[in-house]
């Protein structure tokens, strides 16, 4: 029988490099904050521009598209949205967490809500700082919907009865918004919410693990992941397995993974005697890396599951491969190249996240959590060559109508400072938080 073991570890660390959960969140606050402010110029775009006359102008502008022009890119709806998600899931899971401390019975119920209260620390004071900076409006209490549950989990009858509340819903919740945050990551054109909705991902995910940890998970209950099927429901073709039920996304999921490993590892062998560019030799090594690991494990899961697998590249994948070798000079390959790659990765990149969040079949979770991983190690390495036109990537699905900010404008230089200030209180709160409360929960 196959096993697949997954731990925490921010996507694309090797594995080597990967930590507990536990002790990335006592590691990751202690920085000074003069490297704090150095962080923030390296996020927030080049540090040369802001000696230059022209950054007194390059405030936020609102445009009559929706979107407002800044120094670090344009800010859609959609950015706006993903800011206004996160300042609301701290409003709640973070009072969740410290309640949790209280009425929970269960250390690992307790611990999870550690985490809410140590990850949602970092992320408001950061969605505040950046809200401010480009002018969103965020809300400064609960919605309906997260007051309801919140007065569900005061009114449990019983420790025990708290404990599942507290799981269900939180888990859900979290589960919902992880798919949502992977399209921010993979179609913004901001660097300032790449930067952080990469970082958004990274602790969703970890408040996820620790709730599956609870061992209280009805899956159940939570939404399964879209049919790949237009119009069809979520469970049709449901087949029963040793690891749990099996649904058309996750035979999609793994056929995708398998198409694939058919023209990325290829595409980076290619790389190696074609680039212009050392960067894109290293991101085609980084495809044949990644792409022999999961294609290993894809024909191990699809066997395992009774999955019929692809045996060559599509016929959009192979006119791809086409225009690379068609290329006339390393340069423009390396455009192509990067172009074709990135896509096609930031296109699959949402979708492995809503497997991950819904799948009920353990296998299914485990692979596509480090398919994500592998994934973004590959988005990574795409955008470090400096050759990524993020303009003709596909943005993020836009959200219901609802409210934005305005056009004022303001200082690259405040962006800093607000920012360096939110991490040094951030750092702060955990401290004050760990100390007082969970000493003896500790790894």
């Amino acid at each position: 029988m196959l096993r697949l073991r997954y731990d925490l570890a921010c996507p694309g660390t090797p594995p080597a490099r990967t930590r507990s959960a536990h002790r990335t969140f006592h590691l990751l606050p202690a920085v000074p904050a003069l490297a704090l402010v150095a962080l923030s110029l390296g996020v927030l775009g080049d540090p040369r521009a802001s000696a230059q006359p022209a950054v007194r102008n390059a405030g936020v502008i609102a445009s009559a598209s929706g979107e407002t022009q800044t120094r670090f890119g344009p800010l859609t709806a959609a950015d706006r949205d993903f800011l206004v998600k996160v300042r609301l899931a701290g409003l709640w899971e973070g009072p969740t967490g410290r309640q949790a401390q209280v009425r929970s019975g269960n250390p690992a119920v307790r611990q999870a809500g550690i985490h809410l209260v140590a990850g949602h620390a970092e992320l408001d004071a950061k969605v505040l700082a950046i809200g401010n900076a480009f002018r969103v409006e965020l809300p400064d209490k609960p919605n309906a919907d997260q007051r309801a549950w919140m007065t569900e989990m005061t009114e449990a009858d019983s420790s025990r009865q708290y404990d599942q509340i507290f799981v269900d819903r939180l888990r859900a919740a979290h589960g919902k918004v992880y798919g949502l945050v992977a399209q921010v990551r993979a179609g913004t054109r901001n660097s300032v919410i790449r930067t952080f909705s990469q970082r958004t991902m990274e602790v969703v995910l970890d408040h996820i693990t620790m709730l599956e940890r609870t061992g209280l998970v009805n899956w159940s209950i939570l939404p399964l992941p879209p049919s790949p099927v237009p119009g069809a429901s979520p469970g049709t073709n449901m087949v029963q397995t040793a690891h749990g039920p099996m649904t058309d996304s996750g035979r999609d999921f793994l056929r995708k993974v398998r198409l694939a490993g058919l023209w990325e590892g290829p595409s980076g062998r290619q790389a190696q005697e074609r680039a212009g560019s050392d960067a894109v030799r290293l991101a085609g090594q980084h495809l044949i890396d990644g792409h022999a690991e999961l294609d290993a494990t894809v024909l191990q899961v699809g066997g395992e599951l009774g999955v019929a697998l692809p045996s060559e590249p599509n016929a959009a994948q192979q006119g791809w491969m086409a225009e690379m070798t068609n290329a006339r000079t390393p340069q423009e390959y390396d455009r192509v190249f990067v172009s074709r790659l990135r896509a096609a990765h930031g296109a699959v990149y949402g979708l492995v996240a809503q497997i991950r969040a819904g799948t009920r079949n353990d296998l299914i979770r485990a692979f596509s959590q480090r398919t994500m991983e592998v994934v973004l190690d590959h988005i990574t390495m795409l955008e470090r060559t400096g050759l990524v036109n993020f303009a003709a990537l596909p943005p993020p699905p836009e959200p219901a109508p609802g409210g934005t900010g305005d056009g004022r404008q303001f200082s690259p230089m405040f962006v800093v400072s607000i920012l360096a200030l939110a991490g040094a209180l951030s750092y702060a709160a955990r401290v004050r938080f760990y100390r007082r409360e969970a000493g003896p929960h500790r790894a």
